[in-house]
């Protein structure tokens, strides 16, 4: 197999997107989300919106994060498949919001809110098997 220079540039950008998660504040805003922030409900899910507070902000940065991941898949900077083989996290983490988010995006007059996140990962059958797993997973963490 021949690496190409796209395949080379869309390293790089992994790479990248990588050296970003471990920024300090990003490193806590990711331990958060994958740990501690876990809704049950779309009222768990409001509440912790709502509060305004570093949680809150925790949250907007990781699925803002990831949404502009996605977006990227979406315009043709990063191949999917690249994305899905190096990215699982993003898909444990929308996983964790995926029946919230269409009611929550109602409530709240915010249609576009992690649009292309939802897009990419819910778009494809190994995506929303790989969605499906995880919320599996997610609930028998819960009992």
């Amino acid at each position: 197999m021949k690496v190409t220079d796209t395949a080379i540039r869309q390293a790089d950008l992994i790479v990248r997107l990588y050296e970003l998660r471990r920024e300090p504040v990003m490193r806590s805003a990711r331990s958060y989300v994958g740990g501690k922030f876990s809704p049950r409900s779309l009222e768990d899910f409001l509440i912790v919106m709502a509060a305004a507070d570093q949680q809150t902000a925790y949250v907007l940065q990781v699925y803002g994060y990831w949404d502009m991941v996605a977006t990227m898949v979406l315009h043709g900077a990063l191949e999917e498949d690249l994305v899905y083989d190096a990215c699982p996290e993003m898909y444990f983490q929308f996983a964790k919001i995926r029946r919230y988010i269409e009611d929550f995006r109602q409530r709240n007059s915010l249609p576009e809110l992690f649009q292309n996140l939802q897009k990419l990962t819910d778009g494809s059958e190994k995506g929303r098997a790989r969605l499906d797993s995880m919320e599996r997973y997610l609930s028998l963490s819960e009992e």
